[in-house]
C-alpha cells in the first residue's frame, strides 16, 4: 500500500493508554475548531504533518527486501487544555504538564503490534497557541512506515 501513514492507529493508542483525555481525533476535526475556546478538553488532536523519502548512502531510495520504501513520517499531537483559575494562562500550562506527560510515554518507542511502522521518536514540544484560558500545546514525533512494493 502507498497510502499516507494511518493516524488513526496512534489515535487509539493515545485512547487506549491515557485515559484523562476526552476525546482523542485527527487532523480534520482539529481543523473544523474555530477558536480556543471551542475545544472539548483536555483533548488530543493526531495531525499528519509531513512524509519523505529515505535515501541509502548511495543516493537510492530506501527499501526492504520486499520493494518497500520507507518514508519518514512526522506528526504532532496537539494538546488542548483549560483552566479558568487565572486570566495568564499560566495555570493551563500547569496542568497541562502532567498530561503532555503521559502523551509523550504512551507514544514514545511504541510501535503497534503489525509493525507496519517503526517506533515513534519525540522531536520537540512547544506552545502552538493561548489564551487566557485556553492552551494548545503540540509535541513533534517521528517513525518510519512502509509505502509501495512488488505486489500487484
Amino acid at each position: 500500500m502507498s497510502a499516507p501513514l494511518d493516524t488513526t492507529v496512534i489515535e487509539q493508542r493515545l485512547r487506549d493508554v491515557v485515559p484523562d483525555l476526552h476525546q482523542v481525533k485527527g487532523a480534520a476535526e482539529f481543523a473544523a475548531v474555530t477558536s480556543l475556546g471551542s475545544y472539548r478538553v483536555p483533548s488530543a488532536y493526531v495531525v499528519l504533518a509531513r512524509e519523505e523519502g529515505m535515501e541509502e548512502p548511495t543516493g537510492q531510495p530506501a527499501r526492504r527486501p520486499s520493494g518497500k520504501q520507507q518514508a519518514k513520517v512526522t506528526f504532532g499531537v496537539i494538546t488542548a487544555v483549560r483552566n479558568y483559575r487565572d486570566n495568564t494562562g499560566a495555570q493551563a500550562a500547569k496542568d497541562a504538564s502532567p498530561l503532555i506527560g503521559h502523551i509523550r510515554k504512551a507514544l514514545m518507542g511504541w510501535q503497534p503490534d503489525d509493525q507496519s511502522m517503526r517506533p515513534i521518536g519525540w522531536l520537540q514540544g512547544d506552545v502552538l497557541d493561548y489564551d487566557a484560558n485556553t492552551l494548545l500545546w503540540i509535541d513533534v514525533f517521528t517513525t518510519t512506515h512502509f509505502i509501495g512494493g512488488n505486489a500487484p
